[in-house]
């Protein structure tokens, strides 16, 4: 059996004990949801910055457009798709797919726009074919970017 002095000792021992386990546990348990919302709150920033930068391909495409065919002032920045892969492959792997298949439309559209400039260059106008095929490429860079804003969206609300 226990001498009686010794028991309060054992008590004491044993609520201190707790209490430390429980300060421990509860700043842990603090800093992880912390931790967490802070991660949610990087994440919606990118995806909002993602989305903002898949508009601006639309836009960059139409400079690029401008610039090679229509005189336009020259297009100095690069186009925003490097930075919208960045952000996907660091931060919103989810978007990955659709990412890509706007780099796809996008790289369509380049590609429409060389094949004008350089007939542009060679004939002194743009066939009638590659003209028609302009609102093909356009459209499909604005379904690919609603789609990068349709599931950035659902990534938001999850």
């Amino acid at each position: 059996m226990v001498e009686s002095g010794l028991l309060p000792i054992l008590w004491f021992t044993a609520g201190a004990v707790t209490a430390l386990l429980s300060m421990w546990l509860g700043g842990w348990v603090f800093f992880r949801m912390l931790e967490r919302r802070e991660r949610r709150r990087v994440r919606q920033e990118q995806l909002a910055g993602l989305v903002s930068l898949a508009y601006e391909v639309e836009q960059w495409l139409r400079r690029l457009r401008s610039a090679e065919l229509l005189n336009g002032p020259p297009l100095e920045e690069p186009s925003p798709m490097s930075r919208i892969n960045t952000i996907a492959d660091l931060f919103v792997p989810e978007l990955k797919a659709e990412v890509k298949r706007l780099n796809t439309a996008a790289v369509a559209f380049e590609t429409w726009v060389e094949q004008a400039a350089g007939e542009k260059r060679s004939q002194r106008s743009v066939s009638q074919a590659t003209l028609e095929r302009y609102a093909e490429v356009q459209r499909a860079v604005l379904e690919r970017v609603k789609d990068v804003a349709r599931k950035a969206e659902g990534l938001i609300g999850g």
